[in-house]
C-alpha cells in the first residue's frame, strides 16, 4: 500500500497583537509617609502592638513578683528545715555522748582505767559538740564550718565521714524502734 499524499498546508499567519497588550502597565503612585499614617489598618496594627506590649510588660512584672514571693517562701522553709535538722543532729550527738559516758565503766572493767578515761574524755568532747550545736544558730555554724575546712581540709573530710557514719547508725537504730 502506498501512502496517500497529504496536501501541503500553508502556514497560518499570526493574529495581530491587541493594542492594550503592548502598552506598559501604569505606574503606582508611591505612598507618602503622611498617607501611610492616615491608614486606619496601620493605626489598628500599631495600637494592637502597643496593647500587646503593655499586657506583656504587666504579665512579666506579675510573674517576677510571684517568683520573688516563691523564692522568699522557699528560703523560709529551707531555713526551718535546716534548723530542725540541726536540732536533730544536736540531739543525736548528745545521745552519742551519753552512750560513750555510759560505756566508759564497761571499758574500765574490760580494758583498764586508762581506756575508760579516753572514753570519758571522748564523751566530754562529744557532749561539748552537742551543746555547741544546740546553742549556735545556722549562720554561726556555717561560718565555723568554713573556717575549720579552710584550716584543716583533710581533718574535715575525715570528721565528716565519721560523723556521717555515726549519724546514719543512730538514725537507722531509731527508725527501727
Amino acid at each position: 500500500m502506498a501512502k496517500a499524499a497529504t496536501p501541503a498546508s500553508k502556514p497560518t499567519p499570526k493574529a495581530p497583537a491587541k493594542p492594550a497588550a503592548t502598552k506598559a502597565a501604569p505606574a503606582r503612585k508611591p505612598v507618602t509617609a503622611k498617607a501611610a499614617k492616615e491608614t486606619p489598618i496601620r493605626d489598628q496594627v500599631a495600637a494592637t502592638g502597643a496593647t500587646i506590649k503593655a499586657e506583656a510588660s504587666k504579665k512579666a512584672a506579675s510573674l517576677k513578683a510571684d517568683a520573688s514571693n516563691l523564692a522568699g517562701e522557699a528560703k523560709v522553709k529551707a531555713r526551718a528545715a535546716a534548723t530542725k535538722g540541726k536540732d536533730k543532729a544536736a540531739e543525736a550527738v548528745g545521745s552519742l555522748a551519753k552512750m560513750l559516758e555510759d560505756s566508759a565503766g564497761t571499758v574500765d572493767s574490760k580494758f583498764g582505767k586508762q581506756y575508760g578515761d579516753y572514753a570519758r574524755s571522748a564523751a566530754s568532747t562529744v557532749a561539748g559538740l552537742a551543746t555547741s550545736l544546740d546553742k549556735k544558730d545556722l549562720d554561726e555554724l556555717a561560718a565555723a564550718t568554713k573556717d575549720l575546712v579552710k584550716k584543716n581540709p583533710a581533718v574535715s573530710v575525715g570528721a565528716a565521714a565519721v560523723i556521717g557514719f555515726v549519724l546514719a547508725r543512730l538514725l537507722k537504730g531509731s527508725s527501727s524502734d
